[in-house]
């Protein structure tokens, strides 16, 4: 400074007068303002310095919260129970339940310097998470906060986590044949034995041509709009794909129809229609063996694994939805929830007959008629084997409360109306249709809820399934054995046969001399389904669909996941010598499925998951961050944890 002061001295002596006044003046005003330069450019330099680190801690701290994301996502991918872990001390938890210790997992701690670090960042990137499994049962959703922390710097991220599902796709198969248990589709070489479901391989050939069961094809006038995927490859002449297809094996499709001993339809030269791209080969996932965990759901004494119970019917059981209520009868009901006693067994809880209709009412004419179950499920499931059940009923005694006997031969009913007069029901033994003490559902009507029902054996669709107009219902649809539209077959003379000199009648139309065009639907009729419809052992069907003249459109709103393809209609064809068409008749319906694009996130209440899942994210947004650098929580205005 002294060195700036004698500068200007030298100036003015050197200049002499009022003008070297002057002169000085006006250096020291531009001194002045050097000065004032060289002193904001060193604070400019300083604060740079500081603000470039803040920035890294900034950005550092929103990577570590992705990366918490990432680590909770992997560890539920690989335990799909892992929603179940979560520390309840959690602000952001509410009334979530969980039964899992979160103590060996630092990243669920909520209070002190206890955090989880990001790999490999030496220990400069933290994270803490939180768990919301509120709407897990009821959407299968999970909702997590993450918080990353770098420097003194806390950033907040919340994330909805949903499974790779079933109805992540409008269609899935396991298998593109039919249910030959269903079907009765033979071997080649072996008429006595049923064939073996096998899935082909990428050039069209099966594995074991002599045995397999034959695939299923679709046709020119079959559009799927919506994603579409199979552990299998498709058969396809003409189709229409206006979303994305999914396979196992290599791009998954025969553009043209089967042909290694196969009929298949030598007329066939349309090429299918791909609108989502080239279809994309991928990894299986699997429906699971049973659904019979669904009966779990209503017991009442474990509310951690089953917060919300919902309700459990015994053998055949109608429900008819009529906006937000539904009437359900249920001829074999005597306890819709349970709970289990000191020795394991389930014992009746009566304080389910408020929200699942009281067991008189359900065995009455009328049924009981309640709202509809939101968020939660009905399971219809096969009468129980277990005298000590509270559901059990004695094999001979369900007469009583249906009024029929369960035996072919005699008079056979399951007392809500099935088979009708004259109906062809084939097989009707134990294994068969309308058996008295099986866990079958027959469902129809208007929806307004959200709700899934399930049943042990068949689930029928009667009649037209819709949502109520403006309103955000959603319906899940599980048979474990087959998800059938039902559609039964008048029979007005059966086969007979003589045994000790008397005449028999066999459950089995005699079509030759019997009309079998008295069906449910008749020609151009048409049906719709609003649901997501789930059969993990069986197929979804039309009954009775090579049979009569050809229907409308089959249409399904929703998504379709089975575990063997079903057989909706029935293309008859034949050939001149020429190779060209002389005879073509169609019978049951033309599929017309699109995709209810809800589901990419969310899903029924409890409905059919895959045996193992990846989680993706369907939401994720930025907050106010949970926790302080210190480690404990940020506080909102009142005072409580964010």
């Amino acid at each position: 400074m002294r060195r700036i002061v004698a500068f200007f001295t030298r100036a003015r002596d050197a200049r002499g007068g009022d003008d070297a006044g002057m002169a000085l003046a006006s250096v020291i005003g531009l001194g002045a303002v050097l000065m004032i330069l060289v002193a904001t450019m060193a604070s400019v330099s300083v604060s740079g310095s500081v603000k470039s680190a803040a920035d890294r801690s900034w950005n550092l701290a929103i990577q570590a919260a992705y990366a918490g994301l990432a680590d909770y996502q992997s560890r539920l991918t690989a335990d799909n129970s892992y929603e179940l872990v979560g520390n309840a001390s959690a602000a952001f938890s509410g009334t979530s339940a969980f039964s899992k210790d979160w103590s060996a997992n630092p990243a669920f701690a909520t209070s002190g310097s206890r955090w989880a670090e990001v790999v490999n960042s030496g220990g400069r990137a933290q994270f803490r998470y939180e768990v919301d499994n509120t709407d897990y049962t009821a959407e299968g959703v999970v909702r997590v906060r993450v918080t990353g922390k770098a420097g003194g710097v806390t950033r907040s991220i919340v994330a909805d986590l949903k499974g790779d599902g079933f109805v992540d796709y409008l269609y899935f198969t396991d298998y593109e044949s039919s249910d030959p248990s269903i079907t009765g589709e033979t071997q080649d070489g072996d008429s006595s034995k049923l064939c073996i479901p096998q899935h082909y391989s990428t050039d069209g050939n099966l594995y074991d041509a002599n045995k397999a069961c034959s695939p299923v094809q679709f046709t020119k006038d079959d559009t799927l709009t919506g994603p579409v995927r199979t552990n299998d490859t498709f058969l396809l002449c003409g189709t229409t794909f206006t979303s994305t297809v999914q396979s196992t094996a290599g791009d998954g499709v025969f553009r043209t129809p089967f042909t290694n001993g196969s009929t298949g339809d030598r007329n066939c030269r349309a090429t299918a229609t791909f609108g989502g791209g080239v279809p994309k080969n991928v990894q299986s996932i699997d429906p699971p063996s049973t659904i019979a965990n669904m009966g779990q759901e209503a017991r009442t004494d474990d509310r951690v694994n089953v917060p919300r119970p919902g309700c459990l019917y015994t053998g055949p059981t109608s429900f008819v939805f009529a906006g937000n209520r539904v009437t359900i009868k249920s001829p074999l009901s005597q306890a819709t929830q349970y709970k289990l006693n000191g020795s394991g067994k389930p014992q009746a809880d009566r304080s389910g007959d408020v929200l699942c209709g009281s067991p008189a009412a359900l065995r009455s004419a009328s049924g009981a008629t309640i709202p509809v179950l939101d968020d939660n499920l009905a399971y219809v499931q096969t009468v129980p084997t277990d005298p000590q059940d509270p559901n059990y009923t004695k094999p001979g005694d369900e007469r009583s409360a249906i009024g029929t006997m369960c035996q072919v031969g005699q008079t056979y009913g399951n007392g809500l109306g099935y088979p009708k007069p004259n109906e062809y029901v084939g097989n009707a033994g134990a294994n068969g249709l309308y058996n008295c003490r099986a866990g079958d559902a027959f469902v129809a009507g208007t929806v307004n809820g959200k709700m899934t029902v399930g049943a042990a054996n068949f689930l029928y669709v009667t009649s037209n399934i819709t949502y109520a107009t403006g309103t955000q219902s959603v319906l899940g649809l599980v048979g474990q054995r087959a998800v059938t539209v039902y559609n039964p077959i008048s029979c007005n003379k059966y086969q007979t046969t003589r045994s000790n000199n008397q005449t028999i009648t066999l459950k089995t139309c005699d079509t030759a001399t019997s009309s079998t065009g008295q069906l449910q639907y008749g020609a151009g009729s048409n049906i719709t389904i609003n649901a997501a419809i789930a059969s993990n052992t069986g197929t979804f069907q039309v009954q009775n669909n090579a049979y009569g003249p050809r229907m409308g459109d089959l249409t399904v709103l929703g998504s379709i996941a089975q575990k063997f393809r079903g057989t909706v209609g029935v293309t008859y064809s034949t050939t001149d010598w020429r190779g060209q068409s002389v005879f073509d008749h169609q019978t049951g319906f033309t599929k017309n499925y699109g995709y209810d694009n809800r589901f990419q996130s969310i899903a029924p209440p409890k409905f059919l998951q895959p045996v193992s899942t990846s989680y993706g994210i369907t939401t994720q947004v930025e907050v106010n961050a949970a926790y302080r650098a210190d480690g404990s929580c940020a506080r909102a205005s009142s005072g409580d944890c964010q």
